[in-house]
């Protein structure tokens, strides 16, 4: 996307291409741009395991609001020094995501910047690096976790640490399938009783000045591309997306799917205008109580071949874990 310009000349009114970094620093908060900017991979932090292992913590920031680029394992999305492949994605979904993936170190690595592993990411002509490391600011919990995701809201901290993550086994009915064809995908849940369910929450009514008045066309500063899936603030959900793969899928249902029903509508836990939570109020769940244990069954389709990596994001509503599976699509 290009900044025009407009300027008067001898032959009257012209057009001016700027390239967005040429924007000054001081006016770049205010641009916001559907695609042509880079990808910005944030490390998050780090986690000592009881084995004395370390577990860092990594996710990005695309910087379109639209644009979801596909930059393969290679010369623009790597690890370094050593394995160049760590787990990373390489779709890539509008703004920040958070703890998409983690990398194991030994007890043994280095605590010093010199001993970074480092995560470097290339697009549209822009290369942007993050590094992982021990520095002691930057070791985190559970708390920061949930945090920055914007879960685990209305819980004590006693629920929060005492809480563990859930598990889940995803399935597909077929791992080799043809572009257009519908494969049915199975994810099975299972977790402790925490945390416990919240009570009811309506949704508050937006600011006005936030609001489009009725009587106004919509234009597009108010049209909004992509919405980040949030999860229900109770019970156990679950959301499919592309972790690799040349392009984006049609995941039937899209969004979360939620184990608990609900009545009434419902605000995020964050609280933030554009974080959306499961749309619908009923359960999807084909069995279990919704706390413990809950099955999920969903439909997805691919309209490019390739090899994908479909994640199923299960959570609990205070955390989450992934469960992978590999399609190959071809015409």
């Amino acid at each position: 996307m290009c900044v025009c310009l407009l300027g008067l000349g001898g032959a009257g009114w012209a057009a001016v291409q700027v390239n967005p970094r040429d924007v000054p620093l001081v006016a770049q908060p205010q641009q916001r741009f559907d695609a042509g900017q880079d990808v910005q991979p944030i490390y998050e932090g780090w986690i000592r395991n009881d084995d004395g292992s370390f577990t860092l913590h990594f996710g990005y920031l695309n910087r379109n609001y639209r644009e979801q680029p596909s930059i393969p394992i290679g010369p623009n999305n790597f690890f370094s020094p050593e394995t160049q492949d760590r787990g990373q994605p390489t779709y890539f979904y509008p703004r920040t995501q958070h703890s998409q993936f983690e990398v194991r170190v030994p007890a043994t690595m280095g605590t010093s910047f010199g001993d970074a592993v480092i995560w470097t990411l290339d697009h549209n002509g822009s290369e942007q690096k993050a590094y992982g490391w021990l520095q002691p600011e930057w070791e985190i919990d559970v708390q920061t976790i949930t945090s920055n995701q914007g879960m685990g809201r209305g819980h004590t901290q006693e629920i929060l640490y005492a809480n563990t993550a859930p598990t889940v086994t995803a399935e597909a009915s077929s791992t080799s399938v043809r572009v257009g064809q519908p494969v049915t995908l199975t994810a099975s849940l299972a977790d402790d009783d925490l945390p416990p369910v919240l009570p009811k929450r309506d949704r508050p009514e937006p600011l006005p000045t936030l609001r489009r008045p009725d009587n106004l066309p919509t234009i597009p500063d108010n049209i909004q591309w992509y919405r980040r899936p949030h999860p229900p603030r109770n019970g156990l959900s679950l959301v499919w997306v592309v972790y690799r793969g040349p392009t984006d899928a049609v995941f039937n249902p899209g969004g979360y799917q939620r184990a608990l029903e609900e009545e009434g509508s419902e605000r995020a836990p964050s609280g933030r205008l554009g974080a959306t939570t499961a749309a619908a109020s009923k359960s999807t769940s084909l069995e279990g109580d919704g706390l413990t244990s809950a099955v999920f069954e969903a439909t997805v389709t691919f309209d490019e071949p390739g090899t994908y990596t479909v994640r199923a994001w299960a959570t609990d509503s205070m955390l989450k874990i992934p469960g992978d599976i590999t399609i190959t699509v071809t015409r």
